[in-house]
C-alpha cells in the first residue's frame, strides 16, 4: 500500500503557540524534505496554505480543549495510523524515511496501540521477533504525546476520554484494562526532535538549534524562562529521578495536583 495512504503526521497546535509554528515548518520540511505522509496541522482558527508549509489545516474553532481539537482532526483522517507531533517539536537532524517506513510495517505486524520512537521512558520488555521493547499496562507515562506511530482508532477512543494534554499522559496512562493491543518503544530516539519550548517558553537548545538553522524566533511572543521556573522544573525532575514515576502519578491524579494548563 503507498505510504501516503497508511499514515498522516499530525501536528496539534493553538492560537498562543502561533509563532512557533514558522520554526517547526521551517525545521520539519528542511529535515524531512522527502516526507511521503500529508502533513496537517490542528488549530483553533484557519492558516492561509503557502508553498513548502501545511499540506492540511485542521480548524476546530476556539474554547475547545486539546483532546477535543485531536479528536475532531482524527475523524478527518482517513488513514490507519498517525505521526502525533506537537507543533514545538523541532526537528534538529535528518529523518531516515526509509527506516521510518520499517517502523510503521511493524506497527502495523505487531497491531501496536502506539510504536513511540522516543524511549522516554525506556521500555520493560522485549517484544518477540523485533528489535523493540514493550511498555507494561497501567503504568506512568505508558502513554505519552512523545513523538511515535498511533493506530488511529485507539487514539481516537484516548482522546474522547480526557481533556488536555497532560491528561492525556497522566490519567490515559491509567485507562488501558483490557487492551490487548502492545505499547511498543524503539530502544533508542528514532525521531531527531527536541521538545523546544517548556511552560509557555523557550528552551536554551531550542533557541539553539533555530540559530544553527538560521531559524527567525519571534521573542516578542515569548522568551527564555525566568529563574522561577527553571528552579521549579529542576526541583520536579529531581523527585522524578529519586521516585517512582508511577507511585508519583497515581499521587497526583488522586490529589489532583500538578496538572498544566495548556490546552
Amino acid at each position: 500500500m503507498e505510504l501516503r495512504r497508511q499514515l498522516t503526521v499530525l501536528v496539534t497546535s493553538c492560537d498562543a503557540y502561533r509563532d512557533v509554528e514558522t520554526p517547526f515548518l521551517s525545521l520539519f520540511r528542511r529535515h524531512w524534505p522527502d516526507c511521503p505522509f500529508e502533513l496537517v496541522l490542528v488549530a483553533e482558527t484557519d492558516r492561509p496554505a503557502v508553498d513548502g508549509g501545511f499540506d492540511r489545516v485542521v480548524a476546530t474553532g476556539s474554547g475547545k480543549n486539546w483532546c477535543q481539537m485531536l479528536a475532531e482532526a482524527l475523524e478527518r483522517v482517513g488513514t490507519p495510523y498517525v505521526l502525533l507531533l506537537m507543533n514545538d517539536y523541532l526537528l534538529d537532524a535528518a529523518v531516515d524515511t526509509a527506516h521510518f517506513a520499517v517502523r510503521l510495517a511493524q506497527a502495523k505486524q505487531f497491531d501496536a496501540a502506539n510504536l513511540r520512537l522516543n524511549p522516554n521512558p525506556p521500555g520493560r520488555k522485549s517484544w518477540p521477533d523485533s528489535d523493540l521493547l514493550e511498555y507494561p499496562k497501567n503504568v506512568a507515562y505508558s502513554v505519552t504525546c512523545q513523538t511515535g506511530i498511533w493506530n488511529r482508532e485507539y487514539l481516537l477512543e484516548l482522546a474522547r476520554r480526557n481533556k488536555s494534554a497532560w491528561e492525556f499522559e497522566r490519567y490515559g496512562s491509567f485507562m488501558l484494562d483490557g487492551e490487548m493491543r502492545p505499547l511498543l518503544v524503539t530502544q533508542t530516539k528514532e525521531f531527531p526532535f527536541i521538545d523546544a519550548v517548556h511552560k509557555g517558553y523557550w528552551e536554551k537548545f531550542g533557541v539553539a538549534v533555530c540559530k544553527k538553522n538560521g531559524v527567525a524566533i519571534d521573542f516578542a511572543a515569548r522568551g527564555l524562562p525566568p529563574f522561577a521556573i527553571r528552579l521549579r522544573e529542576g526541583v520536579k525532575s529531581l523527585i522524578f529521578a529519586l521516585f517512582p514515576w508511577t507511585l508519583i502519578v497515581r499521587i497526583q491524579n488522586l490529589l489532583d495536583i500538578g496538572m498544566k494548563e495548556r490546552m
